[in-house]
């Protein structure tokens, strides 16, 4: 059984992610299986990749009479080079749902991601398995990123090198893409895995709950992860965005694992966020969603007065 499983989810970007499969079979860490998760693609990505990797003939026969557009749920393994690959097409549900069909299928000890329009050096695994290895009680760990548009880097405005217990830094948005993380599979077990309920900041939701039960360890002049997608919290700064972010803020604070201190931090942030919101909102003459924000600013403001007051919080 492989040691690491990759899990590249996937729609309609049929380039891209083949770009980012080769990434993957070129590293030079080789204990790893593949798991790609397609989200119902109709630009024709199911027989583009698994002729990319090598299916078998009779897969291949079947995907090639049917209309991309006219191909049911179905799954497809096969092992080629040494790799078991995984293919799993289903309906198209969403960019979360797409990683947790993923994860449940899942046997390695350990999880990455590489989104479709991601790329990997090709010491991506070996260094971070070399640094979970060598570190017992580690858990997670993560490198660093670098934006290109148009075949030139970009600034990243939400570049974080925090490490170990980045509770604090995780707040404002995410400190790092799925593509840049490489996890022990029992920190799903433990925290859950993508809130397929969440359209966008999904990624800062689970930041969010493993940061809080886990050092997410930065390996600083390490692999760098190339983006090319905008997606992502830390490429949006946009500040309807954070009504996402509250979501999960608010199932934290009230989920029960945080510390009396964490959940200070978490009301105290609600209420900044619920601030951007309220200002933003009433902008656009939308008094019904600025006033149901200014009532939850409110009400963590009261809870952070409340928290301050028990001193189990910073004066």
């Amino acid at each position: 059984m492989a040691r690491v499983t990759v899990i590249v989810p996937t729609h309609n970007k049929k380039e891209p992610v083949a770009e980012a499969l080769r990434s993957v079979l070129s590293q030079t860490f080789r204990d790893f299986e593949i798991v790609v998760s397609d989200d119902g693609s109709t630009d024709g990505t199911p027989l583009h990749l698994l002729r990319m990797l090598g299916a078998q003939p009779d897969a291949l026969e079947i995907l090639s009479r049917m209309s991309p557009t006219s191909i049911k749920p179905f799954s497809h393994a096969f092992s080629q080079n040494g790799v078991t690959v995984q293919y799993h097409y289903g309906s198209n549900r969403g960019l979360s749902a797409a990683r947790n069909r993923g994860i449940r299928s899942a046997r390695g000890d350990y999880i990455a991601f590489i989104e479709a329009e991601d790329e990997w050096q090709r010491e991506h695994l070996e260094v971070q398995m070399a640094f979970l290895e060598s570190h017992p009680d580690a858990r997670l760990c993560r490198v660093a990123e670098r934006y290109v548009k148009d075949g030139k880097p970009r600034k990243n405005r939400n570049t974080s090198t925090a490490s170990g217990w980045i509770f604090e830094a995780a707040l404002e948005a995410s400190p790092m893409s799925t593509s840049a993380l490489l996890a022990h599979r029992s920190c799903f077990a433990s925290c859950g895995a993508f809130d397929e309920n969440l359209p966008a900041c999904d990624e800062y939701d689970l930041w969010l709950r493993f940061a809080a039960r886990y050092p997410i360890y930065y390996i600083p002049d390490g692999p760098i992860v190339t983006r090319k997608s905008a997606r992502g919290d830390g490429s949006s700064r946009t500040w309807s965005w954070d009504r996402f972010r509250v979501y999960a803020l608010e199932k934290a604070f009230q989920s029960g694992h945080l510390s009396p201190n964490q959940r200070f931090m978490v009301a105290q942030e609600i209420v900044r966020k619920c601030e951007r919101l309220v200002q933003g909102f009433r902008r656009q003459r939308s008094d019904e969603r600025s006033n149901f924000y200014e009532r939850k600013r409110r009400r963590f403001a009261q809870e952070v007065r409340k928290l301050r007051s028990s001193k189990v919080a910073p004066v």
